[in-house]
């Protein structure tokens, strides 16, 4: 014979098991109505975790408007307690730590700790069957209510494919009037044929086996109106079950304007993309036509130095001068235009050495960094994958405008680094120069935008154009944050590619 103290820990082990691994939410409150055990499953419901909920009263999961009530009944309860159903014939409702209120039903069983006197509660969420009853609940006129005025067609069939629910919409969408199609198969009247034997299948499979790919989903296909034209919709099918009956209903909407729009829609990117090409086309040979007169006006204006070179009165000299500047302008000008038209026509992406790149630069720009005494401080960059030509253009822009933008007198101090983000490659492009007011921030990215005149700063304002479709090219963008007199710091990304290395690092990014 056993032990009753053996006996007694076997039953609080199994009690603690079955406590623990019960599919049903149980929580033992005192008759003060805190909180005392809370099992796994009453975590998951409530979303607190038992450290959380133990020594709490139990209206904290009881929906504000609620909690007098229940403090009334518990209290009421805790007088004679036995077990029983909690609130027989009413809806009660729960609280979870997200403040969602959802509908639960609660046995009630007691004991004995001591002298304390213990409740416990096992709480089922019935959210979910709720809904169904509500829909089976609902009188026929309600019921007729909803799906007049519901803006989708709602379909219903029974288990043998017979239509049974055929409400206003459905009527207009396919044509249909309820009388003539209830009491019809569904696979013979909106179903197209191609379609009728999947259906049919469908549903034999899941009425047998419970299996199915389309139930509770939201999917795209097409069905037939009453002129047997096809049409898309858009189609959810759910379940159902009325006592012992089950039957499916379809919540149907036409897509047919929602497809026009994306037709039309895709159209216009395409005309657009065209538009653009001819674009560049235009801007590439208006640019290139534009290159012989200026050749003429130059060389008239060379015929006129050497034919007037000893005759030319002061004025004179100064008129041609004048032409000179003006067409070697425009001829700026057209080249810059020239180069922003072909920007992107290189379509091969090719590993590029940043460092590279930024050495080919700094050494086109010998001159002008020994005239201005510049200091460059460049970081270790990336190798790229990306447009050669384009990618140098951009450092080439950026790093000459630093020169160029410096402050009288001071040498500028420019520093080039990179920081890899998850997705882009952002690099910064730092100086000391004079920098730029904020509310110039984007029209500076402009076309033919110009901040100074040319008696200050040369240039045709495309420059940092370039810049902004060149890494638009790259899946980036390009922004700066400058102070006037203090400097500008200019970043740009570039998409990062799994082939992207850290040069002289080894390590693929």
């Amino acid at each position: 014979m056993k032990d009753p103290n053996e006996i007694l820990l076997e039953n609080e082990k199994a009690f603690k098991s079955l406590f623990e691994h019960a599919t049903i939410s149980i929580l033992v409150t005192d008759e003060k109505g805190d909180i005392n055990l809370v099992n796994p499953n009453a975590e998951k419901l409530f979303g607190y975790t038992k450290e959380e909920l133990t020594g709490k009263s139990i209206e904290l999961l009881i929906p504000e408007q609620l909690k007098d009530k229940h403090r009334h009944y518990r209290q009421q309860y805790f007088k004679a307690p036995k077990a029983r159903p909690m609130g027989l014939g009413k809806d009660l409702f729960a609280l979870d730590k997200n403040g969602r209120t959802f509908p639960v039903e609660i046995s009630l069983g007691y004991y004995k700790l001591g002298r304390k006197k213990m409740a416990v509660a096992f709480i089922t969420d019935v959210s979910e069957r709720k809904k169904a009853e509500e829909i089976l609940r609902s009188s026929e006129e309600t019921t007729r209510l909803i799906m007049n005025s519901a803006l989708d067609a709602i379909v219903c069939i029974d288990t043998d494919g017979y239509i049974t629910v055929w409400n206003p919409q459905a009527e207009k969408i396919f044509g249909w009037l309820e009388s003539e199609v209830k009491g019809h198969r569904l696979s013979e009247t909106i179903i197209p044929v191609q379609y009728r034997a999947l259906h049919e299948a469908g549903l034999k499979r899941y009425l047998t086996t419970r299996q199915h790919t389309v139930i509770n989903k939201l999917i795209e296909i097409s069905a037939l109106n009453r002129n047997g034209k096809e049409f898309p919709i858009e189609l959810t099918i759910i379940p159902m079950r009325q006592k012992d009956n089950d039957f499916f209903c379809a919540f149907i909407r036409d897509i047919t304007e929602r497809r026009d729009a994306e037709a039309r829609q895709k159209e216009y990117a395409e005309d657009l993309k065209r538009k653009n090409i001819e674009l560049e086309q235009f801007a590439y040979v208006a640019s290139h036509d534009l290159q012989e007169p200026l050749r003429t006006v130059s060389g008239f204006v060379e015929l006129l130095k050497r034919h007037y070179k000893d005759q030319a009165d002061e004025s004179v000299t100064k008129y041609i001068n004048y032409i000179t500047d003006a067409s070697d302008r425009m001829r700026r000008l057209v080249q810059d235009l020239l180069d922003y038209s072909r920007l992107g026509r290189q379509r091969i992406l090719e590993p590029i050495d940043c460092n590279q790149v930024v050495a080919d630069v700094l050494s086109d720009l010998t001159m002008a960094i020994q005239e201005s005494q510049a200091v460059i401080h460049k970081e270790q960059l990336p190798v790229i994958s990306g447009y050669a030509t384009e990618i140098k253009q951009l450092f080439q822009n950026l790093i000459s405008n630093s020169l160029k933008f410096r402050k009288p007198g001071e040498p500028p101090v420019i520093s080039i680094s990179v920081i890899p983000n998850e997705n882009h490659w952002q690099f910064n492009i730092t100086d000391n120069g004079i920098g730029i007011e904020e509310k110039y921030w984007e029209r500076i990215f402009v076309i033919f935008q110009r901040l100074h005149t040319k008696a200050e700063y040369e240039g045709t304002g495309i420059g940092l154009a370039h810049c902004k479709k060149i890494t638009e090219l790259h899946n980036g963008k390009i922004w700066l944050d400058s102070t006037p007199d203090s400097g500008s710091t200019f970043y740009f990304t570039v998409r990062k590619r799994s082939n992207d290395t850290w040069v002289g690092k080894g390590n693929k990014v």
